[in-house]
């Protein structure tokens, strides 16, 4: 018993210091777009053409999209702009997996911090802080990379923005921010992430009984993109939500949360 107690008091410390370590990494700033680069993009794809853009902000940071058509701007049809963030595997390809027959542009860019969360085991630990500073800073990434959409589709298209999985909590906390965006889509995502967290950390966090701790203290150090907090703020602009009753990775109470918080149209 008094080696149970022993151990207990130890993971608990644990967790408490690792959660105000973890906070403690501040966002990284993106500053404004200052240069672009483009090339032929070599991957085969159905459907209006795809190139490759490196977007380099004035604080030195860059994103690598992908741009899919139309060439020339604005849209023939109309059809608005879309920014689409999708899963962490998915990335810049985001843009693939639109209907060819979609009329508008479309960009995806990749997560600055993807291979940070590939990391395993102790190295893990270690960039928590770095990994937190850049997640939490997505949405001004986005930022970015809808200034670069918005010129080349044009002053006069409109622009839509398309947040799926992973993209949800940036995407919201990016739209309510940001007036530009006059129509957001969040499919297959949530708001209270430390549900989200705690129902896939099974295989991270093998105790039942820690689990949870450990999803609230990485739930409090995303709070600056925590959905529930952001997505009220798009209204009144229209909102879509798209979710499954059967989704193993996102509870439906997490669903209700960030529909519930959500302004009108929605």
């Amino acid at each position: 018993m008094k080696t149970r107690r022993v151990f207990l008091g130890i993971a608990g410390a644990a967790v408490v210091a690792s959660g105000s370590w973890l906070v403690t990494g501040r966002p990284v700033r993106y500053g404004t777009l200052a240069s672009v680069e483009t090339s032929a993009d070599s991957t085969p794809s159905p459907g209006p053409a795809i190139e490759r853009v490196t977007l380099t902000t004035s604080r030195g940071r860059t994103l690598t999209c992908l741009l899919r058509g139309p060439a020339a701007p604005p849209s023939p049809s109309g059809a608005p702009a879309l920014l689409v963030a999708g899963g962490r595997r998915t990335g810049r390809n985001a843009v693939r997996y639109l209907d060819s027959a979609y009329a508008g542009m479309a960009l995806s860019c990749d997560y600055p911090w993807a291979e940070l969360v590939r990391l395993r085991g102790a190295r893990f630990l270690l960039r928590l802080p770095r990994l937190r500073a850049e997640i939490v800073a997505t949405p001004q990434a986005l930022s970015v990379a809808a200034t670069y959409l918005v010129r080349r589709a044009g002053e006069g298209a409109p622009l839509a923005a398309v947040g799926a999985s992973l993209g949800v909590p940036p995407v919201a906390a990016w739209a309510a921010a940001d007036t530009r965006p006059r129509a957001v889509a969040l499919l297959y995502g949530g708001g209270e992430l430390w549900r989200l967290l705690a129902a896939n950390l099974s295989e991270d966090v093998r105790s039942a009984w820690l689990r949870p701790i450990v999803a609230r203290l990485l739930g409090a150090a995303l709070r600056p993109i925590e959905p529930v907090r952001t997505v009220g703020r798009i209204a009144p602009r229209p909102l879509l939500v798209i979710a499954s009753a059967d989704d193993a990775w996102i509870p439906r109470r997490s669903v209700e949360a960030l529909f519930g918080a959500a302004g009108e149209p929605k």
